[in-house]
């Protein structure tokens, strides 16, 4: 029953109320100059929200969220600001693009995506997909940014799940269909439907199709290819993690045990790192014939940590006690049973050390992530969470067993690695690839992009065969996907598109380092094998300063236990040296790097 007083209360409400929305629709009158319509543009993006996208390949799919953003004056957000790969890095990116369509949603279970469509009249007819990294668990829109600023419809993912940034691996605790869509599944299907929005959206077909990731966003790229040839024109990967389970657990516990101080810390520490960088570049600073202070060419400089020994009885921030120097050592040795068969197959090498901090010691925390050490935490949240289909109850980095334990890991292996190197379908599909790695790379070596590329030839029938669709760019100076000392800024995804639309095969690229926006010097990058040297001509921070020098005649594959996994293999490369003299069957030992590698020409006695 009402009763009179609330029943007057009601009125008295509802009348109020009536009169703040007609005052709120008049403000809004007149800030909108009156009753005027979204624009159609705006009525295109929000429509987008009534697309059922239940029955389309990759489906059920849903969109949560369709709305027109404008781009602010200054250009579009970067993120990270050090990426590489796509020209000029830092923030703000510069564009023409003024609106674009920000549409949201997922496909079942959790697939969830961002993709942006730039105005009709701006876009390239183009598709392109970045993939997350880590271990993914968040859609980071801004990862879109460099591509839509090219009037690309870009969209990226949250790789299957939700979860915090970093190595967290709780997400897939007794969830093998998790597990499953992280591994490879989830982003094919955002894939497929977010083309379908694109084609919906534009009422045109999608001309030519891209995909770049790093790290763990490598590993899907490369997956792309193996799995899923149709989908993309063109790939680009960087730092690929293809063997993700080789290099998360049994490489992460080898060098974690390497520089364990036994109370969850590392021997390692900043001042060694600075100490063995510095060392380093006295000794392999100046491989390309002048003095660039980084080490363009890895794999050929014979640096040990025992040239920085400490005295005993002392020892400063210019060396390495003991400790350090077992650690290092361990560090740049492969990753061995007690028989000695090798289980990974690249270590650390000089050059490296400027992004050991993080990895091999802890880092400085980040905004959204916690300070880590990787090495030390990657073994334990994948053995835990995801190696298998429930919890496994053991397993860390330090109780790691290396005659055992690798033999566990047969299930992580089918779902997550991405080792295969038949590419024969997507190179029937004319599809091309651009890697590129970066020499300074701390998470992943750019030796292991090596071993891939190598493991590619041999199956594709050489270097030629291979060259006709897929080229490997290894860049001087460069850390995990962009930033550190080197030439961090160069356009990989431009000479891909050239290849894709142009037919012009990539011969090199142009990478610079900036100050405030002006290029300090530049050196050109050419195709693996393919290394730079200077001319002995003209300024040597200008790209046309050096020559490519091809040393396949001078070097030699040996393989250690090759067999479906090209992990199990490395190149050590050899110069313009003398062959052996005829019976002499003697060698220098090789740098703690390469230890398992015969040189074929320049370490003769």
């Amino acid at each position: 029953m009402n009763h009179p007083k609330f029943a007057s209360v009601s009125a008295a409400a509802v009348s109020v109320s009536f009169l703040a929305l007609s005052c709120a629709l008049d403000l809004r009158a007149q800030q909108t100059g009156g009753s005027t319509p979204p624009d159609a543009e705006t009525q295109k993006c929000e429509a987008l929200m009534q697309l059922n996208l239940e029955d389309v390949p990759g489906g059920p799919a849903l969109i949560t969220s369709a709305r027109l953003v404008g781009v602010p004056t200054s250009g579009l957000d970067q993120w990270p600001p050090t990426t590489s790969g796509y020209g000029r890095t830092g923030a703000p990116i510069a564009t023409t693009i003024r609106r674009y369509c920000d549409v949201t949603g997922y496909a079942s279970p959790q697939n969830k995506f961002e993709l942006k469509l730039p105005s009709s009249s701006d876009w390239n007819q183009n598709f392109f997909f970045r993939a997350c990294g880590g271990f993914c668990g968040y859609v980071e829109g801004r990862l879109c940014n460099p591509i839509l600023a090219r009037g690309y419809a870009a969209v990226t993912g949250n790789g299957g799940h939700d979860s915090a940034l970093g190595f967290d691996g709780i997400w897939a605790a007794n969830a093998p269909e998790l597990q499953e869509d992280f591994g490879w599944r989830s982003n094919h299907v955002v894939i497929l439907i977010a083309k379908a929005i694109t084609t919906h959206y534009y009422n045109k077909p999608i001309r030519h199709s891209y995909m770049a990731g790093n790290s763990k966003g490598g590993q899907a790229v490369l997956l792309e290819a193996q799995r899923f040839p149709e989908d993309f024109d063109g790939l680009m990967p960087s730092a690929p993690v293809y063997d993700y389970t080789g290099r998360s657990v049994i490489a992460a516990a080898w060098f974690a045990q390497a520089i364990s101080d036994g109370h969850g810390g590392s021997v390692l520490n900043s001042a060694a790192a600075q100490a063995v960088h510095r060392s380093v570049l006295q000794h392999c600073g100046a491989q390309a014939g002048i003095e660039e202070g980084l080490v363009t060419d890895p794999p050929s400089c014979t640096w040990q940590p025992e040239m920085i020994a400490c005295p005993l009885a002392n020892s400063s921030s210019d060396c390495l006690n003991e400790a350090q120097i077992v650690a290092v050592k361990r560090l740049m040795t492969p990753a061995t049973n007690s028989k000695g068969e090798v289980l990974y197959a690249y270590p650390y090498f000089p050059g490296t050390e400027t992004e050991w901090e993080g990895w091999n010691y802890f880092g400085l925390p980040r905004p959204g992530y916690p300070r880590r050490f990787a090495n030390m935490d990657l073994p334990g949240q994948y053995l835990k969470y995801l190696a298998d289909e429930k919890i496994r109850e053991r397993g860390d980095a330090l109780s790691f067993d290396f005659d055992r334990d690798p033999m566990t890991l047969a299930r992580a292996r089918r779902v997550y690695d991405a080792t295969s190197v038949d590419l024969r379908a997507y190179k029937a599909r004319d599809g091309k690839i651009v890697m590129w790695h970066g020499w300074a790379d701390g998470g992943i070596v750019a030796t292991s992009s090596i071993g891939y590329y190598e493991g590619v030839m041999k199956f594709m029938g050489g270097r030629k065969r291979t060259e006709e669709f897929f080229r490997l760019f290894l860049v001087p100076g460069v850390h995990h996907g962009g930033g550190g000392p080197g030439l961090t800024e160069f356009d990989a995804l431009n000479v891909l598109e050239d290849w894709v639309e142009k037919g012009q095969a990539p011969e090199k690229l142009i990478a610079c380092r900036s100050s405030n926006g002006v290029a300090e010097r530049c050196r050109p990058v050419f195709p693996y094998p393919v290394l730079a040297r200077y001319s002995g001509k003209g300024d040597p921070k200008q790209a046309d300063s050096f020559v490519p020098v091809d040393p396949s005649s001078h070097y030699v594959l040996w393989r250690i236990g090759y067999g479906q996994d090209p992990s199990n293999h490395y190149l050590q490369r050899s110069h313009s040296f003398p062959d052996c003299p005829s019976g002499s069957d003697k060698r220098r030992p090789a740098s703690p790097a390469i230890q398992h590698c015969r040189r074929y020409n320049d370490d003769c006695i």
